[in-house]
């Protein structure tokens, strides 16, 4: 479909995650610091710390692992350029590499393959709160003939020591697609119900509503290995704690994979948020490249996609965030 997203779909627990932030008086509430804490403060900090450093060599680590095949690449033309392919043959490297059909397939949101996706989105600054936020997106991906199902569990943790800042899990969601259109076509639209599971370990992490909606996802092959590709999600809660306001969202992701050769590709995912029940909105754009590569019959994608804030309404919004993605997808057997 990943979060998405959907490569990058179902993307609204990342708005609800950071819920976290917009408090600033958690006063009477449970995840409020007791008196007595102040003695392990210090080691509270250091774990912190600990975290951030780790955070930040995955950051750098990816990073590296995305930029130094360029420099491969380079030395190899230089050496032995690489011929074009013969007519009528898919176009690969000469190393056997990705096609540009795995390229599709790697940022295809609704790919006829299983597959394991870590998303991850790192904002350093955050419109009326203090220190960073981060939120990992964990999906997977089941396709069944024309019907495909996506799961997404969110994990947000905090920089800040702030126990209006909590860190622990989002809300749990799924969808279920129907692929509408032959899977041949230029043009491939799928549709289907999605449902919200208020499973936060956090009352700031979740909205504590069963939530339920509809998603549409539409992907255009604009030559081979890109695609533009338009994700529509509305959901709207229907149960849950009495206490909690009631829940709307509509959530709009456009997609861009452009492939430049070599398994190597453009792209840009920002995803536009609106909170209807909360007077939340986001508008991020997102310019960033991702890596296509096999490991036996896998077909492994890396992406590092800087994001930066258009438009923002209230607070607990990112002014800039840092995606980071690596997808694992898994050819169906016949």
């Amino acid at each position: 479909m990943d979060s998405s997203t959907l490569e990058e779909g179902l993307v609204f627990d990342q708005s609800v995650s950071r819920k976290a932030i917009v408090n600033s008086d958690c006063e009477g509430q449970i995840g409020c610091p007791s008196l007595d804490r102040e003695p392990s403060q210090e080691r509270e900090d250091s774990l912190l710390k600990i975290t951030n450093v780790t955070k930040r060599i995955a950051i750098y680590a990816l990073a590296g692992g995305l930029i130094f095949p360029f420099t491969q690449v380079a030395r190899g033309q230089q050496a032995d350029p690489v011929q074009p392919p013969q007519s009528g043959a898919v176009a690969q490297n000469s190393s056997g590499g990705p096609s540009a059909s795995d390229v599709a397939n790697a940022n295809n949101p609704i790919a006829p393959m299983n597959a394991i996706f870590f998303q991850n989105y790192y904002a350093p600054t955050v419109y009326g709160t203090p220190g960073p936020n981060n939120l990992l997106d964990l999906r997977t991906l089941t396709v069944s003939g024309r019907q495909i199902v996506r799961t997404t569990l969110p994990i947000s943790s905090s920089g800040n020591t702030n126990d209006n800042q909590p860190s622990g899990l989002g809300d749990f969601n799924i969808f279920d697609a129907f692929k509408l259109t032959p899977p041949q076509s230029r043009n491939v639209l799928a549709t289907g119900p999605l449902l919200v599971a208020p499973t936060a370990t956090n009352s700031n992490l979740g909205q504590g509503k069963w939530q339920a909606g509809v998603a549409a996802i539409d992907v255009y092959s604009v030559s081979p290995g890109s695609l533009l590709i338009g994700i529509f999600n509305w959901q709207h809660s229907f149960a849950g704690e009495h206490s909690r306001p009631e829940a709307q969202s509509v959530v709009f992701q456009p997609i861009a994979a452009l492939a430049i050769g070599g398994g190597y590709y453009f792209r840009s995912s920002g995803v536009w948020t609106f909170d209807i029940a909360n007077d939340k909105a986001l508008i991020p754009l997102g310019v960033g490249f991702g890596k296509v590569f096999k490991v036996h019959n896998v077909i492994v994608n890396a992406a590092l996609e800087p994001q930066f804030t258009l438009y923002h309404n209230g607070t607990g919004q990112p002014s800039f965030q840092l995606y980071s993605g690596l997808y694992f997808l898994f050819p169906k057997k016949n």
